[in-house]
């Protein structure tokens, strides 16, 4: 799948523009899109991302509002589409804006992509189906596609064809993305990013809701079965769950907020640090390094005090339990996982007796000197009391019965991992985070008073001073925060996990000869396949994006040497590990070598999930330092498909274009115009001045 074309009317600074590009080949697959600040850069940007997926094409854009619940993003959306009508479009009685975006696919069949937005007379986007307008054609012909007259959710119809034609919107983020986005992205923790990208990889939000559906559909089946004890100890489980699904939900979405607060805080912060830059070189290099000293004391105190808080509510009370009784119950729950093999092996005992005597039978006639019906009757029977010998008296260590009746299946294996998991948090364990705490807040209290005795040299510093410290103590209390909900999160997450599967197991109880009840039951199993599935296929995604990021690592970074591989386990954890086996991560990489990691992890996702797309950045070298610039953009042109790279005139130009040149299929520099007050650009082939390709 590549981009031909791109045509826009009314776009923002684009009264009408239109961008054309070739098809890739394997030596030359790079598009070079140059312009200065301010005139229309990101607009391409923008009509990439919202022609493609519409509103929900609004979070790839880093400026936009980023609501967390529907109604916020739906006003966020409005006001943005507004806001993108060109200037002087109503004065000149057009009340539309349009992009067009035209593709080829691997078989060679164009398809074109519209969305036309329509606008009253004071600009205001109308509403409904009357604001926006979406038109797909396909092939030579331009056939129409769309869904059926009788389609209820049109809406969702056209996602659902744009999803599987080019990409699901979870995934659209590693191949449109902004530089700026990436660098920000990348000072987040390193398993936050690695457990959003293989969640995106494999669609697990949308997994995870189907299995929700599935669930409240057997909750609504349910209730039409006639009343009972089994039907009503269901719906008091039905009614837990709902209440914890509802508290989880709150949890996340305050996580979601907290994680955008957290974003801008600390980008503020960074900001504010760098512009003490012009307040003299000794005040201001001994304030900043101060200053990120402190940074790093916290987020050191903080990593440790939400270990301690995460052991605390999940290991620690098991741990106190005592050896001998967590032994005692990992030996039982063996012996129920051997009765639970045992019994699945028993349930086909019939079957098998009657198959092995059905060919007893039949030698019968071959024995020489024949039996008499009696003695055949008799080596018969001998035969099957022999038979029953293998499933009875059960093997040693099998359990009488079951008294964990809820630990079956994969959780119980989750179940005895986690006990395992307990055996191993002793005393030193917390004795280490406690010490590391008191170690760090020490160093903060020093730190901080090193600050306060700095001297102030100019008199806008003592405020920006204060300012930062604000921020620091902001974002302080926001990670402490954050730890809380993501212990909250996990905590919930397991027990709704637990009772579904008591619900499941009360299902099977109910009378089956109900069809409500025969619906419930196979919901809830398709609900519980689905659980199964999502846990069986991270590991293999985790381990495919552990290989390639370590492949994109090595060929980015500016030494190659110090890395040996990348690792990520079950619950999204990553070490990069050197040679001699030490985890990198435990030295304080440098804001490069986390871009490194950012882009290394966007480059193995889009790998990893097979799709042909066109890779598209805007500001492709965001903040990466002159070390890891020309190494990046290596790594990026080589890579399969088309690759936009929408630069300003400081990053791909000079030793850096130099580096892609012969890579660069198509150029165009973008020019501005202002005519009063309203600006108007256009793209012309070519790039910036002395930088010929």
């Amino acid at each position: 799948m590549h981009l031909l074309s791109v045509t826009l009317r009314d776009w923002k600074a684009y009264e009408s523009a239109k961008f054309e590009f070739p098809a890739p080949s394997r030596n030359k697959n790079v598009i070079l899109i140059g312009g200065r600040n301010g005139f229309g850069k990101t607009t391409l940007f923008e009509a990439l991302a919202l022609g493609l997926f519409g509103r929900d094409g609004l979070r790839l854009v880093l400026r936009a509002s980023a609501a967390a619940d529907e109604p916020g993003r739906a006003q966020s959306f409005r006001d943005f589409i507004e806001r993108a009508l060109y200037g002087d479009a109503i004065k000149q009685g057009r009340s539309s804006c349009r992009i067009e975006l035209q593709f080829e696919d691997e078989a060679g069949e164009p398809i074109w992509i519209e969305r036309t937005w329509y606008f009253s007379d004071s600009g205001k986007l109308k509403s409904g189906d009357a604001g926006e307008q979406l038109r797909i054609f396909q092939g030579v012909a331009r056939r129409v596609v769309g869904p059926s007259r009788s389609e209820q959710d049109p809406e969702g119809w056209y996602r659902d064809w744009i999803s599987r034609t080019f990409l699901p919107t979870s995934l659209a983020g590693f191949f449109l993305f902004d530089g700026e986005s990436a660098a920000v992205y990348a000072e987040r923790d390193m398993g936050a990013q690695v457990r959003e990208g293989i969640e995106g990889l494999l669609g697990l939000n949308w997994l995870r809701q189907l299995a929700k559906d599935l669930r409240s559909y057997a909750a609504n089946k349910r209730t039409q079965v006639p009343k009972g004890v089994s039907s009503e100890a269901i719906a008091q489980l039905d009614a837990s769950i709902s209440s914890m699904e509802a508290e989880l939900l709150s949890a996340e979405q305050k996580l979601t907020n907290l994680d955008i607060e957290l974003r801008d805080s600390e980008a503020k912060r960074d900001a504010l640090t760098r512009e003490l830059s012009g307040y003299g070189t000794g005040t201001r290099a001994q304030l900043e390094e101060l200053v990120k000293e402190q940074a790093e004391h916290q987020k050191q105190y903080e990593l440790a005090q939400t270990k301690l808080h995460s052991i605390a509510e999940m290991d620690l009370p098991i741990a106190l339990a005592g050896d001998s009784l967590r032994d005692r119950v990992t030996n039982r729950l063996q012996q129920e996982r051997q009765r639970e093999n045992w019994e699945a092996a028993t349930s086909q005992r019939a079957e098998r007796t009657s198959q092995v005597i059905e060919i007893f039978d039949q030698q019968l006639d071959d024995v020489t000197p024949s039996l008499t019906p009696s003695q055949e009757e008799s080596v018969r029977q001998a035969v099957q009391r022999a038979l029953e010998r293998l499933w009875f008296p059960p093997p040693d260590g099998v359990a009488e019965s079951y008294k964990h009746p809820h630990a079956r299946g994969p959780l119980l294996q989750r179940v005895l991992d986690r006990l395992r998991d307990a055996k191993l948090v002793s005393s030193r364990t917390i004795a280490e985070l406690l010490e590391a705490m008191g170690r760090n807040a020490a160093k903060l209290r020093e730190v901080q008073a090193a600050i306060r005795a700095t001297e102030v040299t100019a008199p806008q510093l003592e405020e920006k001073r204060v300012e930062i410290a604000d921020l620091n103590k902001r974002i302080s209390s926001h990670h402490e925060s954050r730890g809380e909900l993501t212990n909250l999160v996990r905590s919930r997450s397991d027990e709704i996990e637990q009772k579904n599967k008591e619900r499941g197991r009360l299902t099977g109880k109910l009378d089956l000869s109900q069809r409500p009840a025969q619906l419930a039951s196979r919901a809830e199993d398709v609900a519980e396949m689905i659980g199964e599935l999502v846990q069986e296929a991270w590991p293999l995604q985790a381990q495919a994006i552990a290989q390639e990021m370590t492949r994109g690592i090595k060929s980015m970074a500016h030494r190659n040497d110090y890395l040996n591989r990348v690792e990520i386990d079950d619950e999204g954890s990553v070490e990069l590990l050197s040679p001699d086996g030490v985890d990198l991560r435990q030295y304080d990489l440098s804001a490069g070598e986390k871009q490194i990691f950012t882009q290394a992890l966007f480059s193995a996702i889009a790998a990893v999930s097979g799709r042909v797309f066109p890779l598209v950045i805007d500001t492709p070298l965001g903040r990466l330092d002159d070390n890891h610039r020309l190494n990046v953009l290596k790594h990026l042109a080589s890579r399969k498909g088309q690759v936009f790279l929408i630069s300003t005139d400081t990053e791909v130009v000079g030793p850096y274009l130099g580096a892609i040149k012969a890579r660069v299929a198509k150029a165009y520099l973008i020019k501005n115009q202002t005519d009063g007050s309203i600006g108007r650009s256009w793209p012309e082939e070519g790039y910036f001045a002395g930088q010929e390709i």
